[in-house]
């Protein structure tokens, strides 16, 4: 009667289980919602009395144990028994480590200074600070509030990240009086991360507690670490909403309640807040109103709905088991079968409902995932071949700095020898050869090391003709061991260009390989680079040089008309697996980019290709903002 599997479904729901579920969740939800909220309420405000009453616990049991350690006789008859200084700083170690002893895992650093600051004995993670790591806290946002304090008084600092531990920590500081004059002060550090531990243990699942200071920064929350940062955020950054800022303004004012509000992303809690007795801070339990009301619809009041309806949907399984169970299962079977691997299973369906077309969609991922599963498995051999050519590369330029210096030593002893005036002239023209030639390598090695020295990416004006030269520096052998010609016709007219020289020269050496390899199988070839000026289209004899064209013309085997177009693409190469990896020429075309020129490849295959660099003369300090297409790679460009 009914075709599509949707309709079915909706159908036997609507009448078997949704509908009376409906029905009875309504009249109870119309009869008891307002006894729930304040239920929930009620057991949310006991529960921010818990965690209040723990913070609170922390904050009396800091201050009652500073004020009875800065009575002790340690510490003020410090000044007043100069005789007895030893045996006093080693009464104030015992102490500051018994005040350690109250927070284990809180206190990083406790410590007694005199009145200008000065650090007189620390106790740092349970470490005594030697003396020559004694400081001054003359600085520290605790120090003159904490002189302030009168006898019996505390002082409880804002948070403040310590340098010394690196840790976000609130200061607690007693001043030490002696006949009603200050002496020096006593403090200690309570890290925030305690306080955020000491919030989840009184904190049901599921709900999240924030403790605020003053103007609203959170001090610690369940959420996340407060960490080592620069700064801690603020409270108002939880949500935007108008109601979640005006129940902030009540926080602020040191209110307390109860309320309900949705987040700016539709999501709705309850939220209920409280100052902490004797502190200036606050603290706020968040729990999700959605859970709050997951008990909404208890089992004992709704058992006889629960089970007419479990009755029926059993005996209406049984009869549509046979019918939707078989399909379903072959579609499961078969995503499965997908989901772990194997893509080149399809799904084999009749069925022309909902069921057959998943069954069909599925077919054609599997084909999609095969295609693509290929794919990712030659860039991944690709991408691992460039991480090997990349370490071999600064492999190299560390070995060639480490040549460098025994070069040198042979070199010196070398022209030390030719300044000899007995040495025969058999062994002196030995020895000019040894200097010449080492001279020669010492040259490789330093623009080898220059070559693969990090490029600062700054712009600066580029004699492209030397950059050429240079490069050949690095190959010039190879292409001469493989029976390459060089021919450089290098016009001294072309202006200089704005760019990065060492990228330049990854450009031009990674096209002299390209042509080097092209022709290596031959055992013979030329290699021509070209340069010329650049000028505009105008028709009159004073024409302006835009810039400056670039040809590397080689003998080689050429490229395919059928793929020249994808020369430039990430990971297309044409060389055989291990020699190449795809990515030479797609770097060189976003470098060329960068400095606002292009780069077009022309070849006949069997005659060789010919690559055109253009680069403008226009001035520039940094690279060009990349493009999101490439519409000017097909650009020519005119002479």
């Amino acid at each position: 009667m009914f075709k599509h599997i949707r309709t079915k479904f909706v159908i036997i729901l609507l009448i078997i289980g949704l509908l009376p579920l409906l029905i009875g969740t309504t009249i109870y939800l119309t009869t008891s919602k307002n006894e729930r909220i304040s239920e929930k309420e009620h057991r949310l405000l006991q529960e921010l009395s818990h965690v209040s009453f723990a913070i609170e616990s922390i904050f009396l049991k800091a201050q009652t144990n500073l004020l009875l350690a800065a009575e002790s006789p340690a510490f003020f008859r410090y000044f007043t028994e100069r005789k007895r200084r030893a045996d006093r700083e080693y009464e104030q170690v015992k102490t500051l480590r018994q005040l350690q002893l109250l927070f284990p895992e809180a206190i990083s650093v406790t410590a007694f200074t005199d009145v200008a600051g000065n650090e007189i004995t620390k106790v740092v993670v349970k470490q005594i600070a030697s003396h020559e790591k004694l400081s001054s806290i003359i600085n520290a946002p605790f120090y003159v509030p904490g002189l302030s304090q009168p006898p019996g008084g505390v002082y409880q600092g804002e948070p403040y990240l310590n340098r010394e531990t690196n840790r976000w920590v609130i200061p607690f500081v007693a001043p030490v009086h002696d006949k009603g004059m200050i002496m020096g002060l006593l403090y200690f550090d309570l890290n925030l991360e305690y306080f955020s531990e000491k919030l989840k243990w009184n904190l049901s699942s599921g709900n999240h507690a924030f403790l605020l200071g003053r103007s609203g920064k959170i001090l610690a929350q369940t959420i996340i670490a407060i960490g080592e940062t620069a700064g801690l955020p603020n409270i108002s950054y939880l949500d935007q909403s108008p109601l979640f800022h005006r129940i902030l303004g009540n926080i602020l004012r040191g209110d307390s309640g109860a309320e309900r509000f949705t987040t700016t992303k539709g999501r709705d809690y309850l939220v209920s807040y409280q100052p902490i007795p004797s502190s200036v801070w606050s603290i706020l339990v968040l729990t999700p109103y959605r859970e709050s009301f997951q008990d909404i619809l208890p089992l004992d009041q709704f058992l006889l709905i629960f089970l007419v309806t479990f009755v029926l949907i059993i005996i209406f399984t049984f009869y549509m088991g046979k019918k939707f169970s078989d399909p379903v299962k072959d579609v499961v079977t078969g995503t499965q079968i997908i989901a772990s691997g194997d893509f080149t299973y399809r799904i084999k369906t009749n069925l022309n409902d909902e069921l057959g077309e998943l069954a069909r969609s599925f077919n054609k991922m599997a084909e999609y995932l095969q295609k693509t599963y290929q794919d990712l498995k030659s860039a991944s051999a690709q991408l691992t071949q460039s991480a090997k050519l990349a370490a071999v590369g600064e492999l190299a330029a560390g070995v060639a700095h480490e040549l460098n210096q025994p070069l040198m030593v042979i070199r010196g002893h070398a022209q030390e020898l030719l300044d000899e005036v007995s040495v025969p002239e058999k062994i002196t023209k030995d020895l000019k050869l040894i200097e010449k030639q080492t001279g020669r390598m010492m040259r490789i090695i330093d623009h080898l090391r220059a070559f693969a020295r990090q490029s600062s990416g700054a712009f600066e004006p580029v004699n492209l003709n030397n950059t050429i030269n240079d490069s050949f520096t690095l190959i010039s052998q190879q292409l001469k061991n493989n029976n390459i010609e060089i021919i450089k016709e290098l016009d001294d007219s072309i202006p200089r260009i704005w760019g990065d020289p060492n990228k330049l020269e990854q450009v031009f050496l990674n096209l002299m390989t390209n042509s080097k390899d092209a022709m290596e199988d031959m055992g013979h070839g030329k290699l021509t680079v070209k340069t010329q000026p650049v000028l505009d289209k105008t028709s009159n004899e004073n024409r302006k040089v835009t810039g400056a064209l670039v040809l590397f013309s080689d003998t080689g085997a050429g490229i395919a008309n059928d793929i020249i177009d994808k020369v430039f693409d990430p990971f297309f190469t044409t060389k055989e697996v291990g020699k190449g990896t795809g990515l030479g020429l797609s770097i060189s075309y976003s470098i060329l980019e960068d400095h606002g020129g292009s780069i077009t490849a022309e070849s006949n295959e069997g005659a060789g290709t010919t690559f055109r660099l253009f680069f403008p003369a226009e001035r520039r300090r940094s690279p060009r903002k990349k493009k999101n297409n490439r519409e000017n790679r097909d650009t020519a460009i005119d002479n």
